[in-house]
């Protein structure tokens, strides 16, 4: 493979991250790979240019999975030329994957910004008292309806400055939390910037509850298994408002299927973008 005038081995490992970065399974991607090495070495020819080497990259993705995989193939390789920066908002109640998933969505996005809504819950509690701010100082399933509302304002304050910063440095950010509340980002920042907005949930409630048991010794499972139905509760009101946003709710039973629609959405939107939609 040449470019830029310098030979690299082709390497399946980095195709196979650029198919999948395109929607595809994992396994998928990789198969996609080891059959675009098969016909580069039964062509016998000993190197090709990078642009040919999208070019069969395309043909396999056409003929395996479709002209939507080669669409977002090409607006996945559109990302780094971006007049705006690419702001996706991850939302969701506790338990539901939103770290893990935004985590893997950013590396496979090839983005390197990855904050989390709690991280400014905990500056605004290290600023102001309980007596002064009393809503940032109880986790969001501990607050009712009002509660939640205030905290969500409070919090999104510090959501909108994070994303004027990014969007004035045009760099790209994943924000995921509970208070990343779709439908929550002015419009005018909006404009300035790419955006996607998903709320995530699990429905089936076994599942959810085994997500607790899943993390670190920083945050016990013993508290959320207390609090569960509250949890629950939040879960439905924030799939009730993101739906009345127009939102995107997707239901998060696998995290690899999960990812893969997470991408479509990202890569409709880049696409839209180029379209000038």
């Amino acid at each position: 493979m040449v470019h830029g005038g310098h030979g690299l081995p082709y390497s399946k490992g980095l195709m196979a991250q650029a198919l999948s970065a395109s929607g595809l399974a994992p396994d998928r991607a990789w198969d996609l790979a080891r059959e675009i090495e098969r016909r580069l070495l039964h062509g016998g020819e000993p190197t090709i240019d990078i642009a040919d080497l999208r070019v069969q990259a395309e043909g396999v993705l056409a003929e395996w999975e479709g002209e939507d995989a080669v669409r977002r193939y090409r607006d996945w390789q559109r990302l780094d030329r971006l007049e705006r920066p690419l702001i996706v908002l991850l939302g969701g109640a506790p338990g539901v994957g939103k770290s893990t998933l935004a985590t893997r969505l950013a590396h496979r996005l090839g983005i390197t910004r990855v904050i989390a809504t709690d991280v400014i819950r905990q500056v605004l509690r290290a600023f102001f008292t309980e007596a002064a701010m009393p809503s940032v100082h109880h986790s969001a399933f501990e607050l009712d309806r009002d509660g939640f509302g205030e905290q969500a304002e409070r919090v999104g304050t510090g959501v909108a400055a994070i994303v004027e910063r990014a969007c004035l440095e045009r760099t790209p950010l994943v924000l995921e939390g509970v208070h990343a509340v779709p439908g929550a980002l002015a419009p005018a920042l909006q404009t300035r910037c790419v955006s996607v907005e998903a709320l995530l949930v699990v429905s089936d409630e076994e599942l959810h509850r085994g997500h607790f048991s899943l993390r670190g010794a920083e945050r016990p499972a013993d508290r959320y298994h207390a609090r569960f139905a509250e949890i629950r509760d939040l879960q439905a009101r924030l799939a009730d408002g993101a739906r009345e946003a127009g939102a995107t709710v997707l239901d998060n039973q696998n995290v690899d299927e999960t990812l893969g629609k997470l991408m479509s959405l990202v890569l409709d939107a880049v696409g839209r973008t180029d379209a000038g939609r």
